[in-house]
């Protein structure tokens, strides 16, 4: 016998319990974003964490891992500009700028003009960066032990090798990016002169 209502229409069946649960479940998310999965969060993550060791090693007026690695970077290509600097270290230019010129005002570098482009300036260590530099090593090497001990031995060449191939993969983008304004400005010239040359080959067509 067919279930009516008040008004006399035809009841709607009741459902069952077991799918009113499963409607009112919101369907999982199928692609869900872990930080524990993504390497840019993970490298971020190793990066603080040898931050972190290189400041437990005590090192007098509060030198930095970051200020080492750009002493060192000086220490390796004396002379080097502002712009070979980036390229190695990774700092970006208003970064590394500033930097410098706390550790010029501490007397640990020195700049002047290059040699063979006076808009750009050459940098050197100092005495004073110089022993810095020796007094840091110590500590930056045993931040990088420390890292490597964290992964099995069979592990760690390749991991260094990953590293080296990211790093150099920056490198190569931060050149081609510092390249395109001139490679553009180049072309500029000989697509103007296209462009001049256009109502010459249209009228000489038009003769035909």
């Amino acid at each position: 016998m067919t279930r009516t209502n008040t008004t006399g229409r035809p009841a709607k069946a009741a459902r069952p319990k077991a799918a009113k649960a499963k409607a009112g479940r919101a369907s999982p998310a199928r692609d869900v974003f872990r930080l524990s999965r993504s390497p840019s969060h993970l490298l971020r993550r190793a990066e603080q964490f040898a931050a972190e060791l290189f400041a437990r090693s005590d090192l007098s007026d509060g030198v930095t891992l970051r200020q080492t690695v750009l002493l060192a970077a000086i220490a390796e290509d004396e002379g080097a500009s502002q712009s070979d600097l980036v390229r190695t270290t990774g700092v970006d230019r208003s970064t590394l700028a500033e930097m410098m010129a706390r550790m010029e005002k501490k007397g640990l570098i020195a700049r002047a003009a290059a040699a063979d482009d006076g808009r750009a300036k050459s940098v050197r260590l100092t005495s004073g960066g110089r022993r810095r530099l020796n007094e840091a090593l110590p500590a930056i090497r045993a931040v990088d032990r420390a890292l490597l001990a964290s992964l099995p031995v069979a592990r760690r060449a390749a991991f260094e090798t990953i590293l080296a191939e990211i790093a150099e993969t920056a490198s190569r983008q931060q050149s081609e990016e510092a390249a395109a304004p001139a490679r553009k400005a180049a072309r500029a010239p000989a697509k103007a002169v296209r462009k001049a040359a256009r109502p010459a080959k249209k009228a000489a067509r038009a003769k035909r």
